[in-house]
Protein backbone atom coordinates (compact mmCIF):
# COMPACT_ATOMS: atom_id res chain seq x y z
CA UNK A 1 0.00 0.00 0.00
CA UNK A 2 2.83 2.40 0.79
CA UNK A 3 4.25 2.08 -2.72
CA UNK A 4 0.88 2.80 -4.35
CA UNK A 5 0.36 6.25 -2.84
CA UNK A 6 1.70 9.52 -4.19
CA UNK A 7 4.78 11.31 -2.89
CA UNK A 8 2.69 13.62 -0.68
CA UNK A 9 1.11 10.71 1.15
CA UNK A 10 4.48 8.98 1.52
CA UNK A 11 5.85 12.09 3.23
CA UNK A 12 2.94 11.98 5.67
CA UNK A 13 3.63 8.34 6.49
CA UNK A 14 7.30 9.15 7.10
CA UNK A 15 6.79 12.38 9.07
CA UNK A 16 4.06 11.13 11.40
CA UNK A 17 6.24 8.71 13.44
CA UNK A 18 9.08 11.25 13.51
CA UNK A 19 6.81 13.97 14.89
CA UNK A 20 5.18 11.53 17.31
CA UNK A 21 8.60 10.58 18.67
CA UNK A 22 9.64 14.23 18.89
CA UNK A 23 6.49 15.08 20.81
CA UNK A 24 7.12 12.22 23.24
CA UNK A 25 10.70 13.34 23.84
CA UNK A 26 9.61 16.95 24.37
CA UNK A 27 6.88 15.84 26.77
CA UNK A 28 9.39 13.78 28.74
CA UNK A 29 11.84 16.70 28.74
CA UNK A 30 9.10 19.07 29.89
CA UNK A 31 8.18 16.76 32.75
CA UNK A 32 11.83 16.54 33.81
CA UNK A 33 12.33 20.31 33.61
CA UNK A 34 9.19 21.04 35.63
CA UNK A 35 10.18 18.40 38.20
CA UNK A 36 7.05 16.30 37.92
CA UNK A 37 7.02 13.58 40.54
CA UNK A 38 4.05 11.48 39.44
CA UNK A 39 3.82 9.25 36.36
CA UNK A 40 7.07 10.30 34.71
CA UNK A 41 8.10 6.91 33.32
CA UNK A 42 8.17 6.57 29.55
CA UNK A 43 5.13 4.29 29.49
CA UNK A 44 3.17 6.98 31.35
CA UNK A 45 4.46 9.65 28.95
CA UNK A 46 3.31 7.53 26.00
CA UNK A 47 -0.08 6.95 27.63
CA UNK A 48 -0.39 10.65 28.44
CA UNK A 49 0.33 11.74 24.87
CA UNK A 50 -1.98 9.09 23.44
CA UNK A 51 -4.78 10.21 25.72
CA UNK A 52 -4.16 13.85 24.78
CA UNK A 53 -4.49 12.99 21.08
CA UNK A 54 -7.61 10.96 21.87
CA UNK A 55 -9.14 13.83 23.84
CA UNK A 56 -8.46 16.23 20.99
CA UNK A 57 -10.15 13.87 18.53
CA UNK A 58 -13.09 13.39 20.90
CA UNK A 59 -13.67 17.13 21.20
CA UNK A 60 -13.11 17.80 17.48
CA UNK A 61 -14.97 14.69 16.26
CA UNK A 62 -18.09 16.60 15.13
CA UNK A 63 -15.99 18.70 12.75
CA UNK A 64 -14.03 15.68 11.55
CA UNK A 65 -17.19 13.67 10.87
CA UNK A 66 -18.84 16.54 9.00
CA UNK A 67 -15.65 16.96 6.95
CA UNK A 68 -15.44 13.24 6.10
CA UNK A 69 -19.05 13.12 4.93
CA UNK A 70 -18.64 16.24 2.80
CA UNK A 71 -21.12 18.27 4.81
CA UNK A 72 -19.11 21.45 4.45
CA UNK A 73 -19.25 21.42 0.65
CA UNK A 74 -16.73 23.45 -1.30
CA UNK A 75 -16.55 26.33 1.18
CA UNK A 76 -15.10 24.27 4.02
CA UNK A 77 -15.96 24.62 7.70
CA UNK A 78 -16.73 27.93 9.32
CA UNK A 79 -13.49 29.38 10.68
CA UNK A 80 -15.10 30.30 14.00
CA UNK A 81 -16.09 26.66 14.57
CA UNK A 82 -12.53 25.48 13.99
CA UNK A 83 -11.12 28.07 16.39
CA UNK A 84 -13.77 27.32 19.03
CA UNK A 85 -13.24 23.55 18.96
CA UNK A 86 -9.44 23.92 18.86
CA UNK A 87 -9.33 26.26 21.86
CA UNK A 88 -11.67 24.00 23.81
CA UNK A 89 -9.59 20.92 22.98
CA UNK A 90 -6.30 22.63 23.88
CA UNK A 91 -7.74 23.88 27.19
CA UNK A 92 -8.86 20.34 28.01
CA UNK A 93 -5.39 19.03 27.12
CA UNK A 94 -3.70 21.48 29.48
CA UNK A 95 -6.03 20.45 32.29
CA UNK A 96 -5.42 16.80 31.46
CA UNK A 97 -1.66 17.33 31.84
CA UNK A 98 -2.31 19.03 35.17
CA UNK A 99 -4.46 16.18 36.47
CA UNK A 100 -2.51 13.25 35.01
CA UNK A 101 0.98 14.34 36.10
CA UNK A 102 -0.09 16.56 39.04
CA UNK A 103 2.00 19.48 37.85
CA UNK A 104 -0.09 22.50 38.68
CA UNK A 105 -1.57 24.74 36.00
CA UNK A 106 1.53 26.93 35.49
CA UNK A 107 3.91 24.01 35.02
CA UNK A 108 1.35 22.14 32.89
CA UNK A 109 1.16 25.21 30.66
CA UNK A 110 4.97 25.24 30.34
CA UNK A 111 5.00 21.57 29.34
CA UNK A 112 2.15 22.10 26.90
CA UNK A 113 3.91 25.06 25.25
CA UNK A 114 6.92 22.80 24.72
CA UNK A 115 4.89 20.15 22.88
CA UNK A 116 2.33 22.34 21.07
CA UNK A 117 4.00 22.40 17.61
CA UNK A 118 4.60 18.62 17.28
CA UNK A 119 1.19 17.98 18.87
CA UNK A 120 -0.66 20.12 16.32
CA UNK A 121 1.35 18.61 13.45
CA UNK A 122 0.56 15.06 14.61
CA UNK A 123 -3.13 15.94 14.86
CA UNK A 124 -3.06 17.59 11.42
CA UNK A 125 -1.38 14.59 9.77
CA UNK A 126 -3.80 12.18 11.44
CA UNK A 127 -6.80 14.20 10.25
CA UNK A 128 -5.32 14.35 6.74
CA UNK A 129 -4.92 10.58 6.75
CA UNK A 130 -8.48 10.06 8.01
CA UNK A 131 -10.09 12.36 5.47
CA UNK A 132 -8.10 11.08 2.48
CA UNK A 133 -10.06 7.81 2.25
Amino acid sequence: MLLQVGPGQTAIYIMLPVLFGLALLLLKLGLVLTKAEVRTGFKWVLASFGLQVGLFFFVASPLILIGITGGFGEAGPNFILIVLFSILALFIDINFLNIFHRLGIKRALIVFIMIIIPFILVITFLIMMLTSF
